[in-house]
């Protein structure tokens, strides 16, 4: 079998996936074309805006193709690519897919809502705090994960003969370096500090191109014209002057920088910053997906008895643990993603034009991105040999670097293809990664930072500060003001969503007067700056006692336990209007299985005797471990209790 026949096998179960099983789940879910959608019905000019589908789908395919999509592939195909495959393949298609739908769907019939607020809705305030809990548990892991992956990402080295050169080369510094394939000392390319100082020279930019393309107005296609600039230019100065430091170092720039940006207002850095990265995102996804098919017409791609097997599982449960369920949760993004309803209840759901196209964002994005974690698959077995993979990935030393993993693959796979260096690849591959993951930490840390405050909101509601902000807040809403800060989910700019007040403004209840430190302290908890220096303080205390392999596992669980609960949110809404909900409890209970196995799993075997041997970082994990589990349990708890009592689900009468 070759690599193109791969691509071909995968691209039409996908499409057979978006074409027959999304349109028979919309019947059942009650998809009508002359449905009001809250975009039109509100269409602020705002949050709420009709907007066209496909300028919709590129903006919901933006926020949730992170990294996880090509990391959690390079992870877990030591199991075998055959069962990475089918997983990425029918967690697409019946999972993930039908996950992104559902939220995308539910979010928007019911006015433009999270699922937190669903969550309050159908069972309660109580399940209500308690998502909220997760959520930020959950975004803190995410954030950890990828501050690791990007550190690792702009201080990667690789030996030149790996690359087909020698020293003296004037392409990269040299750096003399052991060869984690040999132990051999030799020269290394700093192949990292390319994609380093293109990051710092988008990030100088960023706030000229918000000026212009936001403040000023600037036709769309100008703006383009002028990102595509800064994007040559960004990866030409870091040619000259690549930038080396150590990975504790970026990590500390990289949290300064966050916890700037997400204090700032988002069209300074993160709308614009991302604007300009997103054109490198799409050209890398276009250029990876040309040099597979012409690696396979070529023919230079039929599998050799060197490659990658087709299953690997006993070796890799040995190395990782029981396939089932890690592997399951080490390919999140690329199958199912709990992050991904995060987005779908953040701003997709307010620009739908109509019912039909919360199925063509919300199924087909997520397909898009199973296919891409196809293509990286590929690129795996296609580019490395199994051996080359394993001393990249997971050598006998420790120290494993899955990004220059995927960079040396896509490397190989390009020269086979197109006949281009090696090196020219693989800084491609860099340049397309690094971007993904401060994308996607600039997001993160935003939205942080708020779910922060609607915690604060929640919790102190009945003080007099913050009453008195939810009426200012509300009444700014409500009379068309400019209101807060919006928050930007996508890395294309432009569409944003505002905060919810910090309580409800409808309320009638009296506040508590508050005076002194109390009151103080309170005013203290408003500011922004505070709640993103929380953010980043948690990503942090993970982050920095553990790398991305360590906090890749919990991620990997946490993330696919929220799209369990999302579903399960989703059936919930489906049974109070008495429609068939299988399709949607089925993939949820699969999940929640799945997850709280492996959480389970690692607070047993990893994080408990961790902690008891005092090895650095396990009490956050053991803490963020015990969190997760428990706040699952406590709203499936409140779920079963309301059920038992009314045995229905009709709406809590509350205000929302």
């Amino acid at each position: 079998m070759t690599i193109l026949a791969i691509l071909l096998v995968a691209g039409v179960a996908l499409l057979l996936g978006g074409t027959l099983y999304a349109p028979f789940l919309a019947r059942l879910m009650g998809e009508q074309k002359s449905r009001t959608t809250p975009a039109v019905a509100v269409n602020d000019g705002r949050d709420y805006v009709p907007t066209k589908t496909p300028v919709v789908f590129a903006h919901h395919y933006a926020s949730i193709a992170g990294a996880g999509p090509i990391i959690g592939p390079v992870l877990a195909i030591l199991y075998g690519w055959g069962p990475a495959l089918l997983w990425i393949l029918l967690g697409g298609i019946f999972l993930g897919a039908v996950h992104d739908f559902v939220a995308t769907y539910v979010t928007m019939r019911e006015g433009g809502k999270n699922l937190t607020i669903i969550a309050r809705r159908y069972i309660g305030p109580a399940a209500f705090v308690m998502m909220l809990v997760l959520l930020v548990a959950i975004l803190v892991l995410v954030c950890a994960a990828f501050l690791d992956l990007s550190a690792t990402a702009l201080t990667s080295k690789v030996a030149l003969s790996d690359l087909n050169m020698t020293s003296g080369q004037t392409l990269f510094r040299e750096q003399l370096l052991p060869n984690p394939r040999t132990g051999v000392a030799e020269p290394h390319a700093l192949i990292g500090g390319i994609a380093s100082m293109s990051v710092l020279v988008i990030t100088a930019f960023s706030p000229l191109m918000g000026f212009l393309y936001l403040k000023r107005k600037w036709p769309m296609w100008l703006c383009s014209l002028l990102a595509l600039g800064v994007c040559a230019v960004s990866i030409l100065v870091g040619l000259q002057w690549p930038v080396s430091v150590s990975p504790l170092t970026w990590k500390l720039m990289i949290s300064g920088y966050v916890l700037l940006a997400a204090g700032m207002p988002v069209w300074f850095f993160l709308q614009s910053r991302d604007f300009i990265n997103v054109h490198i995102l799409y050209a890398g996804i276009v250029f990876l997906l040309v040099a597979l098919v012409a690696a396979g017409l070529r023919g230079g791609t039929a599998l050799s008895a060197a490659a990658i097997p087709l299953n690997n599982w006993s070796e890799g449960s040995r190395i990782l643990g029981p396939g089932w369920p890690m592997m399951f949760v080490i390919i999140a993004c690329g199958a199912v993603s709990g992050f991904h309803s995060l987005c779908a209840g953040g701003t997709t759901c307010k620009q739908l034009a109509n019912e039909p196209a919360a199925r063509r964002v919300g199924y087909w994005a997520m397909l898009l991105e199973s296919f891409l974690a196809v293509c990286v698959v590929c690129c795996l077995i296609a580019g490395l040999p199994f051996s080359v993979y394993k001393a990249y990935c997971y050598p006998a030393a420790g120290g494993g670097n899955a990004v220059l993993t995927f960079a040396m693959a896509v490397g190989h796979t390009v020269h086979q293809g197109l006949g281009l260096p090696v090196a020219a690849g693989a800084l491609g591959a860099m340049l397309l990664l690094e971007g993904f993951l401060v994308t996607t930490l600039d997001t993160a840390i935003r939205l942080t930072r708020y779910m922060i405050e609607e915690g604060w909101a929640m919790f102190f509601g009945r003080y007099d500060v913050f009453a008195r902000s939810a009426e200012t807040t509300g009444a700014r809403i409500g009379a068309g003001a400019a209101g807060p800060d919006p928050i930007e989910i996508s890395g294309t700019g432009g569409l944003t969503v505002r905060p919810p007040p910090l309580a409800s403004a409808a309320s009638t209840t009296t506040p508590v007067a508050t005076k002194g430190i109390f009151r103080a302290a309170l005013r203290f908890l408003q500011l922004c700056w505070v709640n993103s220096g929380l953010a980043v303080g948690l990503m942090l205390l993970l982050g920095l006692g553990n790398g991305y392999a360590v906090v890749w596992k919990i991620f990997g669980s946490a993330n696919q336990l929220l799209a369990a609960l999302a579903l399960w949110v989703g059936t919930i809404w489906l049974l109070s209007r008495k429609r068939q909900y299988w399709f949607a409890l089925v993939p949820a209970v699969f999940m929640f299985v799945t997850s709280m196995t492996m959480l389970v799993w690692l607070l047993v075997t990893q994080y408990l005797p961790g902690w008891r041997a005092g090895r650095s970082g396990m009490a956050a994990l053991l803490i963020a471990d015990v969190l997760v589990l428990s706040m699952t349990v406590g709203i499936l708890a409140v779920t079963v209790r309301n059920w038992l009592a009314k045995r229905t689900f009709a709406p809590i009468a509350q205000p929302s």
